[in-house]
């Protein structure tokens, strides 16, 4: 009878919990229990990485728009063909390179602010999916002996809860970590390499308003400085652009699901292991049931 009291009270309290999730009312209490230190470690590595990104894609804007500048004014240079192709090569080069460090931040700004709103999206089912799981534990007291589907449902939502609340967080959190270790001194470097090129080249005016194209032209040493200074730094920015392609791919790419899938993996595994040595429980008592039955029945 007690037993039976006991069950009922844990269902009870199973459903009250379900329905504070449903509403919304459970947030605080998780918030308390750690996971807002958490939300605001990830929010602020986020948010401080996406500005960095942001205002380096808007350095890479600068100095691709005024090497294209450049590019196209080497046409009106009174000076002889041979100069002219030397410079459009030299130039062509480095817009190459321009070109795919911009492309990358572009890419690295966007994965950046997806995972904040993935974020926000798993916080916002990670309620509905823990409620879903205290439904599925009240039926389970209640029900005197409960069919495989609903222990695999409960164990499914129970996944859920824990990629919802802690596997995406803590896979943030870490590959904030490696981030910081391995490849943010790089990234900055690079960064930092390009934005000084960009002073460099296009001190006065780096929005390139209409009469830059017009005083290049007027003035064919300057060209001239510009491709002197881009052919000494030519292997500097194929390094650079080289280490923000891999910096961002593992900070927004390989650091996060490789953290991800090795919590998710193991989790799994831990379960599994779990199921199986309560199945083999289960047989065990079976069969000792069984062998204490008498031969006629």
């Amino acid at each position: 009878m007690k037993m039976k009291w006991a069950k009922w009270s844990a269902a009870f309290l199973c459903v009250a919990l379900a329905v504070c999730c449903f509403t919304g009312r459970m947030d605080p209490w998780l918030k308390r229990a750690g996971l807002e230190k958490l939300e605001t470690q990830n929010s602020e590595y986020l948010e401080g990485t996406f500005e960095k990104a942001l205002a380096g894609f808007g350095v890479m804007s600068g100095l691709k728009a005024g090497l294209a500048v450049v590019e196209g004014s080497t046409g009106g240079v009174s000076a002889g063909v041979s100069l002219q192709l030397q410079i459009g090569d030299v130039v062509q080069s480095a817009y190459d390179y321009v070109d795919i460090a911009w492309r990358t931040l572009l890419l690295g700004s966007i994965c950046l602010l997806s995972m904040q709103y993935l974020l926000e999206v798993a916080d916002l089912l990670g309620q509905l999916a823990l409620g879903i799981f205290l439904v599925l534990m009240a039926v389970g007291l209640l029900w005197r002996r409960p069919p495989q589907a609903l222990r695999d449902a409960r164990l499914l939502a129970w996944l859920g809860v824990l990629v919802l609340y802690l596997f995406l967080p803590l896979s943030i959190l870490a590959a904030s970590a490696l981030s910081r270790q391995i490849t943010q001194s790089t990234v900055d470097a690079a960064q930092e390499g390009f934005a000084q090129a960009g002073e460099t080249l296009f001190p006065d005016n780096p929005q390139l308003d209409e009469g830059m194209l017009a005083r290049i032209k007027q003035i064919p040493e300057r060209l001239e400085q510009i491709s002197d200074y881009l052919r000494k730094k030519a292997s500097e920015m194929s390094l650079w652009t080289v280490q923000l392609i891999a910096g961002y791919l593992f900070d927004c790419i390989f650091f996060p699901l490789g953290c991800f899938f090795l919590m998710l993996f193991g989790s799994r595994s831990f379960l599994r292991y779990c199921h199986q040595c309560s199945l083999h429980e289960r047989l065990l008592k079976e069969l000792a049931k069984r062998k204490s039955l008498p031969d006629g029945d």
